[in-house]
């Protein structure tokens, strides 16, 4: 067999022909390793020596933009600068330049709802697990599409389970870090056992944290209550659907969440950047509540909703 030497020309002729279905909904990309934006997704390349893309050394952060307004921009900067000072990651601009890039980059996709994912890598440099081997902290930024569970998710409610991969150590669970094979794991055991979603156990039998989205639940004092964030992400989502709750008037509480506890709420719910707020109707066997979406988990998405599309809730781009 004879392996083609390819030169500049004939790789940039291969890219251009390269076909991905997802293509269509990729529209912007930056990278500081370019030093640009480009709009075309067979260019949208990343340096194969970055330690992002062999080790996964690296964090990111995915926020979304309805009617051009970016929902809780500086919430999801704030969480990228906490999991990149715990990783000991250095900012390659400082949040401010960041936020500027992020909104150029909205721009130049000219797309008035998407999702937006920042990356902050190690850098290019070496294949060793020797992050002083990389070059430099790098940024990128990609703008897709904005996704959406089908409305029916809401109107009947999602079914979960229980994962079998083991939950992420709690220093791990609080970096959103590009090493995702657990979550990844997750979300094909979910597709597998034809779930919407599986949630981890932690070895004291308590409840953590779905693949990408946290879950909650309403207990028989009608308390809202999410597990401790020692042990989960900080979901964003979850943290504002807890602020809207007592907004008005409903009662937040973290705490551990046993299995039985999840089993006999009143209500379950799952949140997320793309979701909002999803009723749970069943785990495994087992029936929440009545079997259909709750009243607590259907004012929540009520005022998610509002939250999103309230004027000066967003950054405008």
């Amino acid at each position: 067999m004879t392996i083609p030497i390819l030169n500049e020309k004939e790789i940039v002729a291969k890219l251009q022909t390269q076909k991905n279905p997802f293509f269509s909904e990729y529209y912007a990309f930056y990278s500081s390793w370019f030093g640009g934006i480009v709009k075309d997704p067979c260019m949208m390349l990343l340096p194969i020596d970055d330690h992002m893309v062999h080790r996964g050394d690296g964090v990111f952060e995915a926020m979304k933009a309805v009617a051009r307004s970016v929902y809780l921009m500086d919430e999801h900067l704030h969480r990228l600068c906490n999991s990149a000072e715990k990783i000991a990651l250095k900012l390659p601009v400082d949040i401010k330049k960041i936020k500027a890039i992020v909104l150029e980059t909205l721009r130049a996709a000219n797309q008035d709802n998407a999702i937006i994912r920042i990356f902050l890598s190690r850098g290019p440099g070496g294949f060793s697990v020797n992050p002083y081997d990389s070059i430099d902290t790098q940024l990128y930024v990609i703008i897709t599409k904005l996704g959406a569970p089908p409305p029916e998710k809401y109107t009947a409610g999602t079914v979960i389970g229980k994962s079998h991969i083991p939950s992420k150590s709690s220093w791990m669970a609080q970096v959103k870090s590009c090493n995702y094979l657990s979550n990844v794991l997750m979300k094909k055991e979910a597709v597998d056992r034809n779930l919407d979603f599986v949630i981890s156990i932690d070895a004291e039998g308590h409840i953590t944290e779905s693949a990408t989205e946290n879950i909650l639940i309403v207990d028989q004092n009608h308390t809202l209550i999410h597990p401790p964030l020692d042990s989960i992400l900080k979901g964003t989502t979850m943290v504002r659907t807890c602020e809207l709750a007592r907004e008005h008037g409903m009662t937040t509480a973290v705490k551990a969440i046993s299995l039985n506890e999840l089993q006999t709420a009143r209500e379950v719910i799952i949140t997320g950047t793309g979701l909002n707020v999803l009723p749970v109707v069943k785990f495994e066997d087992t029936t929440i509540g009545n079997g259909t979406p709750g009243p607590i988990a259907k004012k929540l998405q009520e005022l998610m909703l509002h939250d999103i599309a309230k004027s000066g809730r967003g950054t405008a781009f």
